[in-house]
């Protein structure tokens, strides 16, 4: 979509995001204008998009430090650190972007980083949920495992928006080419380069474990997708229109519900009014209906069409 007159303010907005069919409703209207202006102030300096997806990290950290201490107003302190994390995490890729400096590192280091701050943040709202609920065993018990499903389900959401988003892209656009496979992340990590810092070394640790677990969730989820990219074709507009017919509905449910944007956003307004109770049961139960009862069918389904009519043995 093109800049909205000359001048303006957010001139370049519309360009800084990805493809808008995969990108996140709540990031285009609510984190990514904000991120847009942060990445349009940094553009001239010498901060670099990496700094800036740490920098993330830093303010998810913070939200799980404010939510485990007691001091006043501790939890809209906590929701509102959430909220600039997530404001954060798009401004790096936005900044990638209008610098033209995008890359496979980059990519890894910001999927890390949402990794490490969803653990952070929904972890902090399980210890606080679970503490209002101490003086009642079977309070605690039901809570408990209302979070567990919730966590170990979540995780599920947003690596299957993960998957079928970069998997979408590099189907239906030709300079777009996000996420890697496995054997490209093994062979990029095995390729010599300069000695990784310690942050960096982390990083790897944590991506090689997220990346070989997603696979195989994927797998068992969906028998009839790839997580192998060097299977799929070239792209052509012919691919691209047999892809996006099967996958275009599926695509916007994955990017309305089940990306980490959405999560954030949910959990940030939760803590900041104190519902993370409500929200965490809410999301468990409404979510996982809608995800089982209906992606989970529905994707298969446009996996198998599409890849059928391409001609290709997932």
């Amino acid at each position: 979509m093109p800049s909205r007159g000359g001048g303006h303010l957010f001139d370049g907005y519309w360009q800084s995001l990805k493809p808008r069919e995969v990108e996140e409703p709540i990031d285009v209207w609510v984190h990514r204008p904000i991120a847009y202006l942060l990445a349009k102030a940094l553009y001239p300096t010498t901060v670099s998009p990496n700094a800036v997806t740490l920098m993330s990290i830093v303010l998810g950290l913070t939200a799980l430090g404010c939510m485990m201490s007691g001091f006043a107003h501790h939890m809209p302190v906590a929701g509102l650190c959430i909220f600039l994390s997530a404001v954060f995490d798009c401004a790096d890729g936005q900044l990638a972007r209008m610098r033209k400096t995008s890359s496979a590192l980059g990519r890894m280091l910001d999927g890390v980083a949402d990794l490490v701050v969803t653990i952070a943040v929904v972890g902090g709202g399980a210890v606080v949920v679970l503490r209002a609920h101490f003086g009642v065993w079977w309070e605690f018990a039901l809570c408990a495992l209302a979070i567990a499903v919730t966590g170990v389900t979540g995780s599920f959401h947003t690596a299957s928006y993960d998957h079928y988003k970069n998997l979408f892209l590099r189907m239906t656009h030709p300079r777009y080419q996000e996420g890697e496979d496995l054997q490209s992340a093994l062979a990029r990590h095995s390729a010599p380069r300069t000695k990784d810092s310690l942050w960096l070394r982390m990083a790897w640790r944590i991506y090689l474990f997220y990346l070989p677990s997603q696979m195989n969730y994927i797998r068992r989820f969906d028998p009839y997708t790839t997580c192998s990219w060097n299977q799929l074709p070239s792209y052509s507009p012919e691919t691209a229109v047999i892809y996006a017919k099967h996958n275009e509905r599926t695509m916007r449910q994955w990017r309305t519900w089940f990306g980490f944007g959405s999560l954030v956003f949910g959990v940030a307004i939760a803590t900041a009014t104190n519902l993370l109770g409500f929200y965490l049961v809410l999301r468990g139960l409404l979510l996982n209906l809608w995800y089982f009862g209906y992606m989970m069918p529905k994707q298969r389904a446009a996996s198998r069409e599409a890849f059928r009519e391409l001609g290709i043995n997932a």
